[in-house]
Parts: structure tokens; sequence; C-alpha cells
């Protein structure tokens, strides 16, 4: 799964159980046991990262981390304890929790938006609010290719 990437936009609905479905082609490579971090993002999105990613770029970093670095330590407890881990189950779902659906402004509607390595998952307003107009998209892969960087 680490191979996996994550293109396209995909609307889903949100059950009463705060279930949305990660679409198949996002889980192929993961099999039926697929595990997916979901964090609080920027602008009022949730942030889902595979397993294999969240433990090779944010848990070798935090393991890095001094527990007595009173400020690192502090946010970590905070980013910790507003994440939440959740397998895919038999359908492809994943459950978000309440505080992370709060944080989006979910409701019953969400977008789900490849971000080549992670996914985002926002509503249909906050989707309509960020989506770049083509010529910014393109301005930002022109700078991506000459600096390497975002």
């Amino acid at each position: 799964m680490a191979d996996q990437v994550y293109i396209g936009f995909h609307p889903h609905s949100i059950d009463a159980q705060r279930r949305v479905a990660i679409p198949k082609e996002w889980r192929k490579d993961a099999g039926d046991d697929a595990v997916f971090y979901l964090l609080p993002g920027r602008n009022q999105t949730i942030q889902v990262l595979p397993k294999e990613l969240f433990e090779q770029e944010i848990l070798d970093k935090v393991r890095k981390v001094s527990f007595a670095n009173a400020e690192k330590s502090q946010a970590l407890a905070m980013i910790g304890a507003k994440a939440s881990r959740s397998s895919c189950d038999k359908q492809g779902r994943i459950t978000m929790t309440q505080e992370l659906m709060e944080h989006a402004g979910l409701k019953g509607e969400a977008i789900m938006v490849g971000s080549f390595t992670t996914i985002q998952i926002m509503t249909p307003e906050r989707w309509n609010q960020s989506s770049m107009r083509t010529e910014d998209v393109l301005d930002q892969i022109e700078r991506i290719q000459e600096s390497g960087e975002l």
C-alpha cells in the first residue's frame, strides 16, 4: 500500500454510525483489512493517512521528540487526543469520530478528495469554496516541477 496513489474526487453519504466508504480503487492494494489514521486537517477537513504512511512519516518523527519538551509534548497530546484509527469494514467503510466530524462540519454528505499520498474529507460546501481554477492548478504544478516543492 505504500505505493498507493489517491487521486480523484468522490462524493459519499455519511451513515448514522458516522461511516463513510473509501472508494474501492483507494483500498485495492490494502486488501480487506485496510487501516487508516484520521487527523484534524487544515481548513475544516479530515486528513486520512494510510497506516504505512502514518507509521513512516508521523510515528518515526514523533519517536524522536523528547518527552521533556513541554511545547512539543503538548502539541502531540492535542493531536493524539483528536486523532483516530479506523479499519475498513467489509463494505470498505471507515468510522469518523464525532469530534472529527464536528471539526470538519460534516453532517450527511462528504467529499473525499485524493491528495496523492493522503485523502481529505470535507463538506461539499468546503470543496466548492476551495476548488482552484485550472490556471491556478497549472501554476502550482509548474512551481513543483521547477523547485520540487509545493
